[in-house]
């Protein structure tokens, strides 16, 4: 079998979806649509670092006809203004991956003031109408505790990708862990409780079956970009990374 996690790997799991007839969504279009099709796809990338490997994925899916959603942060490891511009250049949404309540160490008004300058911050270069937060294993807030003391309207946006999406209809699948199926690796990356899906992959390879074989209609991929690799060296070294980070997971749960 093929190395799981790569470029290749993903341009495959598209060419899948597109041979069973599901249509991309981005989220943007998921909350704005009235009439949604019967068998979709939404594919939502956060980029929390290394964004050439975003604008790689974006160059693979514009060749299909493919539009997705990109999350992107405003921090060195992720922030590269020319590539923000490029993503919706090609045609896919580009919104704010935020995680300003970690920022302001849980403090709600220094949440609501950073979050709205650095919602600007990616406005000055793009249209901006969803958001998502970004999970920081290793805090203890949840960025989306935001909302608590905050409106969506009020920042002029359509919604938030975990919170504004009904995921009794949509089945969520993320690679966080470097693994497709939900279990202690997903920390944060949570939309429904466990046991509550009715199929689950392990693989990309699985997850390409289970499209196939027709088992899901609705459905919304987490990927991140970092973790699809476009040469052996950093196939190597992405997977040594997901693998020290995974062993720190585990360790994290085993002590709360």
């Amino acid at each position: 079998m093929p190395r799981d996690f790569t470029q290749g790997a993903y341009a495959a799991l598209l060419d899948a979806a597109l041979d069973e007839g599901y249509e991309f969504l981005t989220v943007r279009d998921y909350l704005r649509r009235t009439d949604l099709p019967d068998r979709f796809l939404i594919v939502r990338h956060d980029v929390d670092r290394k964004p050439g490997n975003a604008l790689s994925l974006a160059r693979i899916e514009t060749l299909r006809g493919v539009e997705t959603t990109y999350y992107v942060r405003t921090v060195d490891s992720a922030w590269d203004p020319a590539i923000v511009r490029r993503l919706a250049e090609l045609g896919h949404e580009v919104g704010y991956h935020y995680e300003d309540l970690d920022r302001a160490d849980g403090d709600p008004r220094g949440a609501r003031e950073s979050f709205a300058s650095n919602l600007a911050r990616v406005r000055r270069l793009v249209d901006v109408d969803t958001v998502c937060m970004h999970g920081n294993p290793l805090t203890s807030h949840d960025n989306r505790d935001l909302w608590n003391t905050a409106d969506l309207d009020a920042f002029g946006l359509l919604g938030e990708a975990y919170l504004s999406m009904d995921f009794t209809d949509v089945t969520y699948f993320s690679d966080t862990g470097r693994t497709w199926e939900d279990g202690v690796l997903k920390v944060k990356d949570h939309t429904m409780g466990e046991g509550e899906k009715r199929v689950s992959a392990t693989s990309t390879w699985d997850l390409i079956g289970l499209l196939r074989g027709g088992e899901v209609d609705r459905a919304c991929l987490l990927v991140h970009p970092e973790r699809w690799t476009g040469s052996y060296p950093e196939y190597l070294s992405q997977r040594t990374k997901d693998l020290a980070v995974n062993v720190a997971k585990h360790g994290i749960q085993a002590v709360r």
